[in-house]
């Protein structure tokens, strides 16, 4: 997506997607895992806040060299949003789909420096599960620009925009043989008059040989994990899907497992795809849906879902680990 028109007047702040991106978000990566983004519930760790307790959120925020001439409006601070949701895809500002829960100053680095801002977010105890600032795994996107800037309301601009970044990342942890996980997703962009849906793409790709950037981005992650042994390298006998009852769904492609569809095996990594009709009024809960029957215990299985425009625009994305303890 494009860049925030309310930053215009600002090239110089940025938060990273990937390790040394430069605010450069590559949308073909896994943008979604933002490694200055951290959530650490003070009983359940990283990426779960826990309820009438105090979660600690540290936001790295990085500033351009000199030699760049990059533009900055002089500000003497920083505003940083952390906005939170249940475990998501594309998400929009309100509307039921993130919430605000910190609005706080930040100083400016200096040039081709960065600051941590170390916050902190009070998640109430006794709110709906389906409340996007309840305990539990949560996803969110952080936002970090020059205090005279006001950022446009309506959407987030991930991965485009410099100054915004998500981390999603979830783990779970299971015993039973079928996974149900449940995630929320939006249609990002305005659904035009009369017409109540737009069509996006939804992919699942089950990460069988991790790159080095995913292993630097999720590592200390998984090795915080009691249990886990190894990472599955092989494709799960009985595949994976998502739960499509009650949505407006076409072009299905499942390659989730060797033999699906009578392909022989999966090319490359198995993924099952699907277009489905969603609106941008409110969220859409969908099931993700995977056998694990042939997993040993202590193997951890990697998923990315993401949500893709039909032209390809990358919209949304959240990386899921599945450890049988």
């Amino acid at each position: 997506m494009a860049n925030d028109p309310g930053f215009v007047n600002d090239t110089c702040i940025f938060i990273e997607g990937i390790p040394g991106d430069g605010g450069q978000h590559d949308s073909n990566n896994v943008w979604w895992l933002s490694p200055d983004i951290q959530l650490v519930g003070p009983l359940s760790g990283p990426d779960v806040a826990d309820g009438g307790q105090t979660n600690q959120v540290n936001v790295k925020v990085h500033r351009q060299p000199a030699a760049s001439n990059c533009l900055f409006p002089n500000d003497e601070s920083l505003a940083v949003e952390v906005w939170v949701a249940n475990p998501s895809l594309a998400m929009l500002p309100r509307k039921g789909s993130a919430t605000r829960v910190i609005f706080s100053g930040a100083a400016v680095p200096t040039a081709g420096g960065s600051v941590t801002a170390h916050l902190n977010w009070d998640a109430p105890a006794s709110l709906s599960p389906l409340d996007p600032a309840s305990a539990g795994p949560k996803c969110l996107v952080v936002r970090c620009y020059p205090s005279s800037d006001t950022p446009a309301g309506e959407f987030f601009f991930v991965p485009g925009d410099s100054h915004v970044a998500q981390h999603n990342l979830c783990v779970v942890k299971t015993l039973a043989l079928n996974l149900s996980f449940t995630f929320n997703t939006i249609n990002p962009t305005p659904t035009p008059p009369l017409l109540q849906l737009v069509k996006v793409k939804l992919r699942a790709v089950m990460d069988l040989e991790p790159s080095k950037v995913v292993k630097n981005l999720i590592g200390a992650r998984l090795r915080s994990i009691p249990g886990l042994q190894k990472v599955r390298s092989t494709a799960l006998p009985h595949g994976f899907a998502f739960d499509l009852t009650g949505l407006q769904s076409s072009d299905i492609v499942d390659h989730s497992h060797s033999g699906g569809l009578g392909f022989p095996s999966p090319p490359p990594f198995p993924f099952y795809e699907a277009h489905v009709g969603l609106t941008d009024r409110k969220p859409t809960r969908i099931n993700f849906l995977a056998n694990l029957q042939g997993m040993a215990a202590g193997e951890a299985a990697i998923f990315h879902l993401t949500q893709s425009s039909l032209s390809n625009v990358s919209e949304g994305g959240l990386t899921l680990v599945v450890l049988r303890p």
